[in-house]
Formats: C-alpha cells, sequence, structure tokens
C-alpha cells in the first residue's frame, strides 16, 4: 500500500499536476480588474491578454499632457477613473491626474520594473524586476502589502476573481491572494516566464522562454494540457492570448498558432507523442501523429515572439522585421499583411477598427484593422518597447525617451 502511494505521488510530482491532497486556499475576495470600456485597468487590458478596447483610437492632432521622466519607459500605464497608474525606471509607482497629467502620489519602491500596473478594487499590483510583488492602496500610494518572490519578474500580474497570477524567473506562475498576499498554489513550467499569462474561464495559458505552452487549472493549480511546439520553435518572450476556446500565440521560426485550450494532456500521453513522432520518422507510421490541442499554425514571419491581439475573429501578430499580419482566428487563413518600414518592438492593441504598433524608431502606426492601411502616425522621441494603449478618448503612450504621452484628436 505503501509503494502504490509513493508511486502515485511520484507521478503526479513528475509530470507536475499540481496539489494531490491538499486543496490550495480559496481566495479571500473575488475582486477582479474592471474590463469596460473608458479604461484599461491592466496590462493587455482583460484577463485573456487579447490587448482590445472597444474605444476608438484617436486620431493623434494633439498631445494633451506628457509625463518626463528621468529614464527609459518600459511599461504602459493603467488608467482607471480619474487616475492613471505608471512604473518607472526610476523604482517609482506613480499615480497622476487623468486630465492634467498632474503628480497625485508617488510611491518609492527602489527598483525599476518591468511590469504594467493592474487595479482592482482598492489595490494597485505590480511587480519590481529583483523579484517583488507589491500591493498598494490605489487611493493614497500606502502599502498594503509586499511579498518577494526571490526570483526576477519580467511580466505584469493579472488579477481575476481576487487572485493575482503571474509568472517569474524561476519557471514557476504564482497565484496569490489578492487581498492578503498569501501563495494559493505555485506551478512549475519548463523555463523562464517573462510574459504575461492569459486567464479564461478556470484555466490560465503560460508560455515561457522554452517550447512549450501549459495550460493550468486556475482552482488547483493542475495542468491541464501542454502544448509543445517542437525544440527549433521557440516561443521566447511572446505571450498567449485566448479569443473563445483558442489560444494564439508565436515563435521564433516566425510560425504563427492556434490551438484549442480544452484539450487535456493524460499522464504518459506526451511520451507516448514522442515514440509515435520517431516511428513517423523512422518511416513505421504513414502519418504524423496529432498533437492534443491541435488546431492551425502556420509560417508567416521571420520572428514572432511578440503577444499578438485577437479582435473581432481575427488575431493580429507582428514579425519584429516589420510585417503586421492578420489571420482569420478559426483556421490562420491569410487577410491581409501590412509592411512598415522599421522594427516593431511591442506587442499589438487594437483600439477599435484600429491596430496599434509600437516600432523602434519611435513611430507609432495606426492601421485600418480592416485592410492593413496606415491611417495615421504618431512620433515620439525613443524606441517604444510597451504597447499604446487607449482608455475613453485618449491614447496613452510610454516612450523610451523618458516620457508617457497622452494624446488625443482635439485640435
Amino acid at each position: 500500500m505503501l509503494a502504490l502511494f509513493a508511486a502515485g505521488w511520484m507521478t503526479f510530482s513528475m509530470f507536475d499536476l499540481g496539489p494531490l491532497i491538499v486543496r490550495p486556499m480559496e481566495s479571500t475576495t473575488t475582486v477582479g480588474a474592471f474590463t469596460g470600456p473608458d479604461a484599461w485597468s491592466q496590462v493587455r487590458r482583460t484577463p485573456d491578454s487579447a490587448g482590445f478596447t472597444p474605444d476608438n483610437a484617436p486620431f493623434p492632432r494633439s498631445v494633451k499632457w506628457v509625463l518626463s521622466t528621468p529614464r527609459e519607459l518600459v511599461t504602459s500605464p493603467a488608467v482607471f477613473e480619474d487616475r492613471v497608474y505608471v512604473t518607472t525606471e526610476d523604482g517609482r509607482t506613480l499615480a497622476l491626474d487623468r486630465e492634467s497629467g498632474r503628480q497625485i502620489w508617488e510611491y518609492r519602491g527602489g527598483f525599476p520594473s518591468s511590469s504594467t500596473p493592474v487595479v482592482a478594487g482598492k489595490f494597485l499590483v505590480f511587480a519590481l524586476r529583483p523579484g517583488q510583488l507589491v500591493a498598494l492602496n490605489r487611493h493614497n500610494g500606502e502599502l498594503e502589502w509586499e511579498l518577494n518572490l526571490e526570483s526576477a519578474i519580467l511580466s505584469s500580474p493579472i488579477v481575476v476573481d481576487g487572485t493575482v497570477f503571474l509568472g517569474a524567473a524561476d519557471k514557476k506562475l504564482y497565484a496569490i491572494d489578492l487581498a492578503t498576499g498569501r501563495q494559493r498554489w505555485e506551478f512549475t513550467s519548463n523555463d523562464w516566464i517573462i510574459s504575461t499569462v492569459a486567464h479564461a474561464d478556470e484555466s490560465v495559458v503560460v508560455t515561457s522562454k522554452g517550447p512549450f505552452v501549459h495550460i493550468v487549472d486556475t482552482n488547483t493549480g493542475r495542468r491541464r494540457l501542454v502544448y509543445d511546439t517542437g525544440r527549433s520553435r521557440r516561443v521566447g518572450r511572446g505571450g498567449p492570448a485566448i479569443y473563445g476556446d483558442m489560444v494564439y500565440f508565436g515563435s521564433q521560426d516566425g510560425r504563427a498558432w492556434g490551438i484549442n485550450r480544452l484539450g487535456k494532456t493524460k499522464v504518459f500521453e506526451r511520451g507516448l507523442l514522442y515514440w509515435r513522432t520517431n516511428f513517423f520518422l523512422w518511416g513505421f507510421k504513414s502519418e504524423p501523429p496529432v498533437q492534443k490541442g491541435s488546431v492551425w499554425s502556420k509560417s508567416v514571419g521571420s520572428d514572432l515572439t511578440l503577444t499578438p491581439a485577437v479582435a473581432n475573429g481575427v488575431a493580429y501578430f507582428a514579425d519584429r522585421a516589420g510585417k503586421v499580419i492578420a489571420l482569420k482566428s478559426s483556421d490562420g487563413a491569410s487577410l491581409w499583411v501590412s509592411e512598415l518600414d522599421t522594427e516593431i518592438t511591442a506587442p499589438l492593441t487594437v483600439a477599435g477598427d484600429t491596430v496599434l504598433v509600437g516600432t523602434k524608431a519611435g513611430t507609432v502606426y495606426g492601421l485600418d484593422a480592416a485592410t492593413g492601411t496606415v491611417i495615421w502616425e504618431f512620433q515620439t522621441g525613443g524606441m517604444i518597447t510597451a504597447s499604446p494603449i487607449v482608455a475613453g478618448d485618449t491614447m496613452y503612450v510610454s516612450s523610451n525617451d523618458g516620457n508617457l504621452y497622452a494624446v488625443t484628436a482635439s485640435p
């Protein structure tokens, strides 16, 4: 009996299926980030990481206000109600008046951040690059709690139903109770997690620097599905985006992927897939095996390691060399390709019927979402590595020139 128990425990541990006996603690609140219009409360706006808002992007006629900082800005802000929240490379987190850009409060964390803040209830949650997860009172900037994960954090947190989901460089996805800062569970992936995760229903999708995509149960931390893109097809820094039952991501070899997140990997299935693949390569099988979750994938560029955006049945991918590719979300059919004359350095977002593209040259391009035609351009003084966002009638652009621009259509 003891031997059977030990074998079972080793099996669950080996395949990282999560807690076997002890169910993780429940979250102590159901508060999540606001996902309605006129706001952008967390990175990618919605927990599915689709990067879409129904708010229309303004034609950039004027700059409403500018926040200037002494170092480059590498993260998008969060916008909610009458405030804008932003983290800086000089170790500060700022709350600004949405209309004027005037500073309301400042928190000095002492370390730079690669994290867009998330607003959830009274909390403002963000990560510091050396490994601290921080929750402030968003109204006054006072510290609510801090958790040291003891590993570098290069991604942004999201908050859903009272839980903070965040990946770190120790290969782990953490689920943290929003109200208390206590850990609910953790899941270990195959490599550094440097991109924001995506959440829908009761599943969290995790990509890492390696070729594996993991889908994890939000309640238990157990893995539901692991998808292997192949050793030469590393996902890199690109994160996933969810649309319906599908997950979209790109890989370093320029391949775009659409997989079904409802598939489930059973114990020993990966080993069987390995041998079935080899049997096909050795000529013992006439057809290659089909991996659980497979729907479509296609080569469309040279390096697709930026998080795609998805809206209205279309998945938008960015080739770092300068191409924006629009694919039909259901089957990957090509809709249009737009080629820019500069490297794309920020994940795409979609505002209304406009695709927003941040580039190495410091230019934000507004593309017609239906045709890929360039509608307008907005120029900053430095490379753009954070997604341009839109909340209400204003576009917010963080630039490596150290400035956060609030841009409107008003003259």
